[in-house]
């Protein structure tokens, strides 16, 4: 009797959910989708595999921001010097760079004022509207270089008109479809055979590829993106093709790559005022990663 009623817990344990049925209180039946449906792989002997790639890519994008400074008794002036420099410097940078840069312009003005010395020495500003002494207008250019190659010349070109600040050239990657799926199938290829060394390793045959999922695992876990480890993954498996040397620089000094009157002064940055400040800098790898968690049957 005992193993009758066994029996038929376990056979109403599996009526799937969308059959699942109660009383209604007008006497009716009610569906019910509250019967809990596992995975079916675990009613069967399965190997379950993490796929791993860690691939090592060069950066494919580059920026850098400068600001110019002027000042002046006037504020609309203090704003067109600063803005003419900013304008000579957003076209060094896409005469060197082209369409490859992406420069994103702002000026602000401020005033400044008269300054006078408390009973201590301090020097303290006198910030009311009839003590104002002139303005300070910046003008802060954003550039992003869509070719590496690139983007060291470009900073050198806008450097050349001697900003008040800068930032240090920052490289990074930009993640492509094709970048990522190549780091998938890699994940895939490396889960399959580590499910295969498992079959192995226990004796017996590997089955069926039942699911595949991105994701760390277990094989519900959910997709993750994270910085790689194995600096030598991509190069063995994925070898890029060799960069393009950059071309060399015309040796002739004089060669102007552009010009524009400042404040009536005429400003010109040649070729060599570019070569001056262009910093070599190695390019960092960028690591892309994938994941995947694959289950497969047993011996069949």
């Amino acid at each position: 009797m005992k193993s009758a009623l066994t029996l038929a817990a376990l056979l109403l344990s599996a009526v799937p959910a969308a059959l699942a049925q109660s009383a209604s209180p007008t006497g009716g039946r009610d569906y019910q989708e509250d019967v809990y449906v596992t995975p079916y792989w675990t009613r069967m002997p399965v190997i379950e595999s993490i796929g791993r790639a860690n691939m090592q890519v060069a950066p494919n994008r580059a920026s850098f921001s400068v600001t110019y400074l002027e000042t002046d008794k006037d504020a609309e002036d203090a704003m067109k010097l600063a803005v003419q420099r900013g304008k000579l410097a957003y076209d060094t940078a896409k005469k060197i760079a082209g369409d490859k840069a992406i420069v994103q312009s702002s000026v602000s003005v401020d005033p400044y004022y008269q300054q006078y010395r408390d009973n201590d020495g301090n020097r303290i500003e006198n910030d009311r509207a009839d003590k104002i002494v002139g303005y300070e207008a910046r003008v802060t250019l954003n550039v992003e270089v869509e070719d590496i190659a690139a983007a060291g010349k470009a900073r050198a070109g806008v450097l050349a008109l001697s900003p008040e600040s800068s930032t240090p050239l920052n490289m990074y990657l930009e993640a492509t479809t094709e970048m990522n799926r190549a780091a998938y199938e890699a994940a895939v290829s490396d889960g399959a055979a580590r499910a295969k060394a498992t079959a192995e390793a226990a004796g017996t045959k590997l089955g069926k590829l039942l699911a595949v999922q991105e994701g760390s695992g277990p094989c519900l876990g959910r997709w993750t993106t994270s910085a790689g480890v194995d600096r030598n993954y991509y190069d063995r498996n994925y070898p890029m093709a060799a960069e393009a040397a950059p071309a060399p620089m015309a040796r002739q000094q004089t060669v102007t790559v552009t010009a524009a009157k400042i404040g009536g002064r005429d400003v010109t940055i040649t070729q060599a005022d570019i070569d001056a400040l262009d910093l070599p800098s190695d390019t960092p790898r960028q690591s892309i990663s994938s994941s995947v968690c694959m289950i497969y049957s047993v011996g069949n």
